[in-house]
């Protein structure tokens, strides 16, 4: 196929031979030969090589003068397609200036005089150049083939390797109108005696600005055929002179016809494809601004917003980026308009990027805090040109950086508050201790009788409140089980409204096979009287105080800026403590877990109510969260943790046994009048008592006197040796050992969870002389009954 259309070719390029009868003032096939080679590949030469010793012997030359010509022919082809593609970067479509440049100099001009050369030395050879001066034959075979590759590889390659045509109806009509005013205008140009025919260029133009290096590939070689045609029938003004002189005029208005529209036209698609190109980055770059996670910020140098993203309007809370341009940075962003200034101060120096944290404000007036990578962009004709930054919003960050802080200062006040309730209870029970002794003689005046009582009262208010704050610290001892919050809030009814003044309506909403938990019952009695007190204070006109219990189910969530904590996913029981009171604005929600923090006034509150809800919950596992607004009442919402154990039933505690107090109870306190204390009380109660100041020495009596004791009394912390290890090597010793402990504040890592195992004898601090006989006999009358 390739040697056919070669042949076709070559029989239409000899019509137009004016010097010699195969040298054409314009060769085709050359233009074939270096399309078809560029487009299949050098491997198809044999084709070529075919069809030039085809059309040649065709054409009256000997069979071996046809073969060095098609040599010539062939080599010319395969030396163009070297050059281009080997230095030029040669692309086919022609849309880039430096492809027409290649294709004038390196394939019309550098690789045609390989045939012409060959050509005309076959033909010196073969006789065919005889009387025919050989710079003549030279030159017209080197501008015949120049021309063909002009005319014939730009149309070839445009419409072979261009875009698929997509003409519209409007485009087929102007297309269809250039061609018949090219054909019209050539033909009338041709036809007069005048020589108008570069009047022509204007069409071809045309055709190159609307139709590209296609539309100009294609006017070219329809105005240059017409315009062969009329030179070859004697006609236009490139047939007046010699036929050398007539085929140098046509060669040169056919190659500035090629060249001019080829050239223009790959200018325009070079700028079309610039212009596409830069559409596609700004697109992109639109793109990556819209669509970015983090704010993008442009301002002129007098804080005038110029440019913001989606990103930004969320982060400042406006509904779109169109509300932000105009506006003014200092005063419609920063939350301290003078804070501007300084910060374009330290952009100005460099214009590197650099990171600051800023306080801004949202639009409803909000702080929030933002980091800003931002930098000084400067034109080096005018100056400074703007500030562009990205914009991170930090308010969720500082937010948990503060609740950070906060939790710390918690966990610092509780522990002081632990150590103090725990020095506290131990100075309480000597004094209580003391003070009951000295109450029991019957001697004793009754002026110093009523002034002991009031002692008595203050130690009794002083134990109430270090027991708060061991509730807050989390380091008061549990005696966990399993509850139904249902009967809890029934037990307390009663109490809430002997407490409660008839303004205020008690509601119970509990909902039916409502989960078990393991707390303790009377730490969770405690957080509900504590917010039930809580809720009562804030409504001193009177109002609805609700409890409500639901099932729920925690789901894993995600964090947010004003979250405390994230719940742990399981399944929990809420219990809803809601009133309708004046509410909390977001500055006291802040504070209201906080120990010794009050709104009541001085002398009418501790501020430690909530603070001890707080530690109750936390230590029981659960979580607590509050719901507020001023004016909108608050509601507390407390999770336990689901249990699936059956609630344990309450049985009632058996008689007290009567019989005299007996047996030896090893008493072991490091604190010496906490000892001395209870030594006096069970001496006094007709116990033999033995004492120790640390685990270790009591460890020693009671290997020495295992038989004879009966009771252990132990401190839980206490150097040397802590309470629960005494206890665990003692009962090793002696399994039918009883053991009571003296709870307190405890920094023991083994009992961080401060619970007991069920069944566990405990006593509190400070304790009443009455309460550790009763104790006491108890545990040791049990023994008896069960022996």
């Amino acid at each position: 196929m390739l040697a056919a259309t070669y042949v076709l070719a070559g029989r239409l390029g000899f019509t137009a031979s004016a010097v010699q009868p195969v040298v054409s003032s314009a060769w085709p096939p050359s233009g074939v030969a270096l399309a078809a080679l560029l487009l299949m590949g050098t491997r198809f030469w044999p084709g070529i090589a075919l069809g030039a010793f085809i059309v040649n012997i065709t054409g009256g030359i000997p069979p071996l003068a046809a073969t060095g010509i098609a040599v010539g022919n062939t080599l010319e082809a395969l030396v163009a397609v070297w050059l281009l593609t080997s230095f030029a970067g040669f692309r086919l479509p022609l849309e880039r200036l430096r492809d027409v440049f290649a294709l004038v100099v390196l394939g019309a001009i550098a690789s045609t005089p390989v045939s012409a050369t060959i050509g005309v030395t076959v033909l010196i050879l073969s006789g065919g150049a005889a009387g025919i001066p050989l710079r003549t034959i030279w030159l017209a075979w080197f501008l015949g083939d120049a021309i063909g590759i002009l005319l014939v590889a730009p149309l070839i390659l445009t419409w072979v390797t261009s875009a698929r045509l997509r003409l519209s109806a409007r485009d087929t009509i102007e297309a269809s109108a250039l061609v018949v005013v090219l054909v019209a205008f050539t033909a009338a140009l041709f036809q007069t005696r005048f020589s108008y025919v570069y009047v022509i260029f204007p069409v071809t133009i045309w055709a190159a600005l609307r139709f590209g290096p296609r539309g100009a590939a294609t006017a070219s070689f329809i105005v240059s055929a017409l315009a062969i045609g009329y030179t070859v029938s004697g006609v236009g003004p490139f047939a007046t002179s010699t036929a050398v002189n007539n085929l140098f005029q046509l060669d040169t208005f056919i190659a500035l016809l090629a060249l001019t529209s080829l050239t223009l036209a790959a200018a325009i698609a070079e700028r079309r494809a610039v212009e596409s190109a830069l559409r596609r980055s700004r697109q992109q770059h639109q793109d990556v601004v819209h669509h970015a996670s983090v704010g993008v910020l442009r301002t002129d140098t007098d804080g005038k917003i110029l440019l913001a993203n989606p990103a930004l309007a969320r982060i400042l809370g406006y509904d779109g980026p169109e509300q932000l341009i105009g506006r003014d940075m200092a005063g419609d962003v920063y939350w301290d308009p003078t804070q501007r200034s300084a910060i374009v101060a330290r952009f100005e120096p460099v214009s590197e990027v650099t990171p600051l944290e800023v306080q801004w404000k949202r639009r409803d007036g909000s702080p929030i805090w933002v980091d800003v990578h931002g930098r000084l962009v400067s034109d080096s004709a005018d100056g400074t040109a703007y500030f562009e930054g990205f914009i991170f919003d930090l308010t969720g960050r500082k937010n948990l950086e503060l609740q950070f802080r906060q939790a710390q200062k918690m966990e610092a006040v509780g522990r002081l508050a632990g150590g103090v309730a725990h020095d506290f209870n131990n100075l309480l029970t000597v004094i209580s201790s003391c003070t009951e002794f000295v109450l029991s003689d019957p001697t004793l005046p009754d002026e110093h009788r009523n002034d002991l009582g009031e002692v008595k009262k203050a130690t009794d208010r002083a134990t109430s409140l270090t027991r708060q704050l061991l509730a807050f610290g989390r380091t008061q001892v549990l005696r966990p089980s399993t509850i139904d919050l249902n009967d809890r809030l029934a037990e307390l009814l009663p109490m809430l409204k002997r407490l409660f003044e008839t303004a205020i309506d008690i509601r119970i909403e509990t909902a039916p096979d409502l989960w078990a938990v393991r707390a303790d019952p009377g730490q969770i009695e405690q957080v509900l009287l504590n917010l039930a007190i809580n809720a009562r204070d804030a409504m001193p006109d009177g109002g609805t105080l609700t409890f409500a219990t639901e099932n729920a189910v925690v789901t894993p969530e995600r964090p947010t800026s004003n979250q405390e904590y994230t719940m742990k996913p399981g399944d929990y029981v809420l219990l809803r403590v809601r009133d309708t009171g004046v509410g909390m604005n977001e500055d006291i929600q802040r504070k209201i877990f906080e120990p010794f923090f009050t709104t009541k006034e001085i002398g009418k509150g501790t501020g430690l109510g909530l603070a001890t809800a707080y530690g109750i919950v936390k230590q029981s596992g659960g979580y607590i969260k509050v719901h507020t607004a001023p004016g909108k009442g608050a509601e507390f919402l407390i999770y336990l943790p689901r249990t699936e154990a059956a609630p344990d039933k309450i049985v009632p505690r058996e008689h007290q046994i009567d019989s005299p107090a007996t047996g030896t109870v090893l008493v072991v306190e490091d604190e010496a009048g906490v000892r001395h204390a209870l030594q006096r009380i069970l001496t006094g109660g007709g116990y033999t008592v033995v004492t120790a100041a640390n685990g270790a020495e009591a460890l020693e009596l009671f290997v020495a006197r295992k038989q004879d004791i009966d009771l252990l009394i132990t401190d839980l912390v206490m150097p040397a040796m802590g309470g629960r290890e005494l206890a665990r090597q003692c009962c090793s010793l002696r399994d039918t050992l009883k053991v009571i402990y003296l709870s307190g504040y405890t920094r023991d890592s083994l009992l961080s969870q401060q619970t007991f195992e069920e069944g566990t004898e405990f006593i509190e601090k400070p304790f009443t002389r009455d309460a550790i006989l009763e104790r006491i006999a108890r545990v040791l009358g049990a023994e008896r009954a069960t022996a």
